[in-house]
């Protein structure tokens, strides 16, 4: 394996970085003892390159965990020890943890501790757009953002000195723009924890949360804070640049500060306006900010989401009888992420001038329109051969079931032709909502969950159903990787993020564990129609819980995994073809198309040869190319 430039032990060198690699590195350059994660668009990639790393330099643990509360608790658990311990989750994730998160606050940390959280305004790949500055100000824990790409390496390494220096838990957000951004890096000094020994802190006052620790401890936590608040009016990643006779001013953090750089540089107004670039958005820096007052008649906070910094500014100057304009989500928008051109629309609104770009012309003439392309299965997945055996026992038995659905590919089943999920709040909630809805659904009520996604939380959800004996039938979609966040390993797998081989958990044995037995559970092969649709049928027809394993492996890891097995593709015999279109407006998989509205057709270069489609054409005019 040749060594990725992230991996290489030469300070100054120059390289371009994807900002998770960025962050990653910074990560390492810190001395990082264990690192510990659930994937999670976008923050996936930094623990995948974090173990690139480890390939190179295996001083350090890293794991992926079976969810974020665990990986944050296994983190936690280092830095007691004296070790640097780094927690890795999306937006998202930080709600599983946060059980442990807010009382961990309390005793902040003995060697450096960081979690990040990966925001997603926009929701590219989630199913909402919190903004968990806000969990930085409820656990009263620091909050450390970047600007760029390099500035990203910079500031998560510090953020371990930092933690050890105030004995405080370190949140780093992130957002989407710098996790995906790619940028130049240039690489730093690794540091060698020496002389340190990795032990229990047995301070058991200090990690034994009774209520009598816990209010002990909520005193030192808030003269912690305290502390903090001060020393953020020095955090050298934060910037204030005063213009001589500006009377605008302008607070920013994290990617929308880049944006108001180049929009500052398009407007001609960087000598205008005066800035306060935050590196620590929590707590702010309430001399600098009442610095930046009595320089403004006028200030505007440029942020995505909710108007977090908005709110403290307002507050600040009035508590300090501080009387200018103070705006923001007036002129910006509270949802999504902001670009370029929504930050110039908002500063020349707020500064009541012409907005000189919203006219011009934009030059599409070498551009190339690309088709609509909704989101789907991928041809030969796994995932639609199991939808496709569930109408087939609705038709059957004329039942029309609710899918409480869960968060994975298979949430794709949501959309046309499929439409066979019906519910998706949050990982592990298929079950659980299934519970819920059983009690009173006068049907059939089907949990919807992926292999990861049950080892993540669903465990609780079904034995919730078994020791109540709610009525639900649980599918797990079992495609043997953690498909939609780039295929990492779980459990399931046997397989370690590094690699290395790691123990086997048997989804069999933790159903049977949960109290369903044998004549309650089914295994099957997805893309065996008949043992699938008989499967769910006997299911139906059985009271009480029960729990079907629908298994076949990723159709985008078979072939890697199966490496003598040959691409066959299919095609279509036009004589027998009647255009009943059951393979297109039923099956919906990818690599069958119309042409000219007339007919049907496969597309080669997509067809898996997966079979499905074969057994489900009526008029048997598909068939194998071999």
């Amino acid at each position: 394996m040749s060594r990725p430039f992230y991996a290489m032990d030469e300070p100054d060198k120059k390289g371009v970085v994807l900002g998770n690699e960025s962050l990653a590195r910074g990560i390492f350059e810190a001395g990082i003892q264990v690192a510990s994660g659930y994937p999670g668009t976008p923050s996936s990639e930094i623990m995948e390159t974090l173990a690139t790393i480890h390939k190179f330099f295996p001083n350090f643990d890293i794991e992926w965990s079976t969810n974020e509360a665990v990986g944050f608790q296994v983190a936690l658990g280092a830095s007691m020890c004296n070790a640097r311990g780094f927690a890795c989750m999306k937006h998202v994730g930080l709600n599983v943890a946060s059980d442990a998160f807010m009382t961990a606050s309390y005793a902040g940390a003995h060697g450096g501790f960081v979690v990040l959280s990966a925001d997603d305004p926009n929701c590219y790949s989630s199913q909402n757009e919190q903004d968990n500055r806000i969990y930085g100000m409820h656990a009263l824990c620091p909050v450390f953002e970047a600007i760029n790409i390099q500035e990203a390496k910079d500031v998560i390494k510090y953020a371990f000195d930092f933690s050890e220096q105030f004995e405080s838990l370190v949140m780093m957000r992130t957002t989407t723009r710098l996790n995906h951004a790619r940028g130049d890096l240039t690489l730093g000094d690794i540091k060698k924890i020496e002389g340190r020994i990795f032990n229990f802190d047995k301070d058991r006052s200090r990690w034994t949360f009774l209520p009598s620790n816990a209010r002990v401890q909520r005193v030192k936590q808030l003269e912690r804070y305290e502390v903090l608040k001060e020393f953020s009016n020095k955090f050298p990643f934060t910037e204030l640049n005063i213009q001589d006779g500006a009377k605008v001013g302008l607070i920013s953090s994290g990617v929308p500060y880049s944006y108001v750089n180049d929009a500052l540089l398009k407007l001609n107004m960087a000598d205008d306006i005066s800035t306060l670039k935050l590196g620590m958005v929590f707590p702010q820096p309430e001399e600098l900010m009442l610095k930046l007052f009595e320089n403004s008649e006028r200030v505007v906070i440029v942020e995505e989401l909710d108007p977090f910094l908005e709110d403290f500014a307002k507050k600040l100057a009035y508590e300090n009888d501080v009387r200018i304009e103070i705006a923001g989500k007036k002129y910006f928008p509270r949802n999504g992420e902001l670009n370029l051109n929504k930050v110039i629309a908002g500063l020349t609104g707020f500064l009541g001038i012409d907005n000189p770009f919203v006219d011009l012309p934009v030059k599409t003439e070498h551009l190339h329109k690309a088709s609509p392309r909704p989101p789907v299965l991928c041809a030969g997945c796994s995932h639609r051969s199991t939808f496709y055996a569930l109408r087939l026992m609705e038709e059957k038995l004329g039942v029309k079931a609710v899918y409480s659905s869960d968060i994975g590919c298979y949430t794709l089943g949501f959309y046309k032709p499929i439409e066979a999920i019906d519910t998706c709040i949050c990982m592990g909630a298929s079950i659980g909502m299934a519970n819920g809805i059983a009690k009173l659904h006068d049907g059939t009520v089907f949990a919807l969950i992926g292999d990861s996604t049950f080892f993540h939380t669903g465990v609780p959800g079904l034995i919730n159903a078994v020791y109540n004996q709610n009525n639900v039938k649980v599918i797990i979609l079992d495609n043997g990787t953690t498909a939609m966040t780039g295929a990492q390993p779980h459990p399931g797998t046997g397989v370690k993020i590094t690699g290395e081989p790691g123990v086997k958990v048997p989804l069999e044995s933790i159903c049977k564990g949960a109290g369903i037995d044998d004549e309650h559970m089914w295994v099957v092969d997805s893309n065996e129609l008949e043992q699938t649709t008989t499967a769910i049928e006997e299911a139906i027809n059985t009271e009480g819980p029960c729990v079907i394993i629908s298994r076949h492996l990723c159709t985008l890891l078979e072939r890697k995994v199966k490496r003598d097995l040959k691409r066959i593709p299919v095609e279509i015999d036009q004589d027998k073809c009647n255009n009943c279109m059951i393979c297109i407006k039923n099956f919906g998989c990818p690599a069958i198309t119309l042409i000219d509205n007339r007919e049907v057709r496969v597309v080669k270069e997509q067809c898996t040869g997966c079979g499905m489609c074969i057994e489900i054409c009526p008029f048997d005019a598909i068939h194998s190319t071999e």
